[in-house]
């Protein structure tokens, strides 16, 4: 009696904690299920629709965050250079090209799926495409990089790995036919300190 007790509650113990934790897990990532990929910049267009998945209702719930809902825009998340490698603080990046047509866009740091926040006011950890320096032909370049940079430049801390979110408002990307070639900005690592 004791024996079959003891294996019941183990059980019961073992389902709570898998349960939990894998929820835990599935909610704690920003969903990309349906997904748009773009030259490595991922986005998922369903998040802002009428009814979205069940993980993306869940990780909002969570985090506190809001969607962009489908009219206003689409937000993609990159964690990886061009070779495939981990953006780390620790080393210098050139974000370099243009993006799809819109009205604003947003380049933010995300450090743990959420914005970074300033270690001291005045240090940019967010770019909009109002307030950056372009070429003549249209095309920027933005460094991230541990310290200041000539140009644009953005913070992503001292150290460890980091990703980018790129915010497209009032663009036409979401319903896109095919006929235009879409371009997102490269991410090019130019060395590590």
């Amino acid at each position: 009696m004791i024996r079959e007790l003891s294996t019941l509650l183990y059980g019961v113990a073992l389902a709570l904690v898998l349960g939990i934790g894998s929820a835990v897990w599935a909610t704690g990532h920003y969903p990309l299920f349906g997904e748009l990929a773009i030259n490595g910049w991922n986005a998922n267009p369903g998040v802002g629709a009428d009814s979205p998945d069940p993980y993306s209702q869940a990780y909002f719930a969570r985090s506190g965050g809001l969607p962009l809902a489908a009219a206003e825009g689409v937000a993609f998340v990159r964690d990886a250079d061009d070779d495939g490698d981990t953006l780390n603080a620790r080393c210098i990046y050139a974000v370099e090209g243009d993006t799809p047509g819109a009205r604003l866009w947003t380049l933010t740091v995300l450090s743990g799926g959420e914005p970074l926040q300033p270690p001291a006011e005045g240090t940019p950890v967010a770019l909009h495409s109002r307030s950056i320096l372009r070429f003549r032909s249209g095309d920027f370049d933005i460094r991230i990089a541990p310290l200041p940079q000539p140009g644009n430049w953005l913070y992503a801390g001292s150290s460890g790995p980091f990703a980018l979110g790129l915010s497209l408002y009032d663009t036409s990307i979401g319903s896109d036919t095919g006929l235009t070639d879409l371009r997102m900005p490269s991410i090019k690592n130019l060395g590590c300190s």
